[in-house]
């Protein structure tokens, strides 16, 4: 795709997160983790209820959660098989899109350099990108299971590693909130998302929003 933003926007960065922010794939995830689980003998059924309560976590916190008397090598087993089956499901089936956002990508990508970094295992978000056609709109990723860093950390290798001066991170959830201002960076909190009960300094109630918010950030 050819870049028609400014060079001074080149330097301007829009993060986002991605499960609550730009699709939930909690249905399908549930429907894979819990194939995954019953190959290996473990009784958990997921449905898209209790697979969205962990959305946003790392898989090794989710792990805890859902296999807290599994020892810990045959739980990283499972948890690996759980993932490749998540990404082979979503990259059949995709997740569900937010309103706007298959329509927004694409111009808002105009006008900026878009980013995703996501507390997900490596080959998710290229999922994300691949089934719903988003890949050429986003400049860069990053992840927990590519670096094995916190959030708030990769934030700051994206904004480092494309010469980024200003970004600013779109989320759904508190801890979304605490990586970009780890990061140094305002946070737009995704209120249709996940995340609940807490406040930020700047709300979208629909993704159709964002983009009035972002020029609201940027002073533009």
């Amino acid at each position: 795709m050819k870049e028609a933003f400014s060079e001074n926007k080149k330097r301007i960065g829009v993060i986002f997160d991605l499960d609550g922010t730009l699709w939930d794939s909690s249905y399908e995830v549930g429907i894979a983790w819990t194939e995954a689980f019953v190959r290996n003998g473990v009784p958990i059924e997921l449905n898209a209820e209790s697979m969205a309560v962990m959305m946003g976590r790392t898989v090794p916190e989710i792990g805890e959660v859902l296999l807290p008397d599994i020892e810990p090598v045959r739980r990283a087993k499972i948890l690996n098989d759980c993932c490749e089956e998540e990404t082979a499901r979503l990259n059949r089936n995709g997740g569900m899109l937010y309103d706007g956002v298959s329509e927004l990508i694409p111009e808002l990508a105009k006008e900026y350099p878009l980013f995703i970094v996501s507390n997900c295992e490596d080959g998710y978000i290229q999922s994300f990108m691949n089934y719903h056609g988003t890949a050429p709109f986003i400049k860069d990723i990053e992840c927990i299971g590519r670096t094995g860093l916190h959030k708030g950390d990769n934030i700051k290798l994206i904004v480092e590693r494309n010469g980024l001066e200003r970004a600013v991170y779109i989320g759904d959830t508190e801890r979304d909130m605490r990586a970009a201002h780890s990061a140094g960076l305002p946070f737009i909190r995704a209120a249709y998302g996940f995340g609940k009960d807490f406040e930020a300094e700047m709300s979208i109630a629909s993704f159709r929003e964002l983009p009035e918010t972002i020029k609201k950030v940027f002073k533009e």
